[in-house]
């Protein structure tokens, strides 16, 4: 399941230049938004080999950083991930290692020093090797 729009602001971005920089987060809090930082507050779920969850974050205000924290703790299990944005572009996907460590979790900083797009971005949370149900936050 592809949320309205996405395939379509994919193709019409393919050819554009992303103005996102994504790099491993320095953020810790659970929801956090001084600094020109926000982090999308955990959602808890589970997931299962080959399957796909859609979560969703609407961000309103004016900020240079978005922090996506995708934690399951269980390295043996592989989770990917890949961000939609309200703007079109699609950024990933990102495996455990995104974040410098394998760890079972892939914690991002997502950056535009003109500014993050306002609007809903969407987060897909595929199964990529899950041994039973892992359970994860977001």
């Amino acid at each position: 399941m592809l949320f309205a729009g996405c395939a379509m602001a994919e193709e019409n971005k393919a050819k554009d230049k992303n103005p996102y920089k994504v790099t491993p987060s320095k953020a810790s809090n659970d929801d956090i938004q001084s600094d020109g930082i926000v982090q999308i507050k955990a959602v808890f779920d589970t997931i299962t080999q080959g399957e796909t969850n859609w979560h969703s974050k609407y961000v309103s205000s004016s900020i240079t950083t978005l922090d996506v924290d995708l934690n399951w703790g269980d390295s043996s299990d592989s989770l990917k991930l890949t961000i939609y944005t309200p703007d079109g572009y699609t950024l990933g996907p990102y495996y455990d290692s995104a974040d410098g460590s394998i760890n079972g979790r892939i914690d991002l900083d997502i950056k535009n020093s003109n500014g993050i797009a306002t609007g809903t971005w969407n987060y897909r949370v595929y199964g990529q090797s899950v041994s039973g149900t892992e359970t994860y936050t977001i």
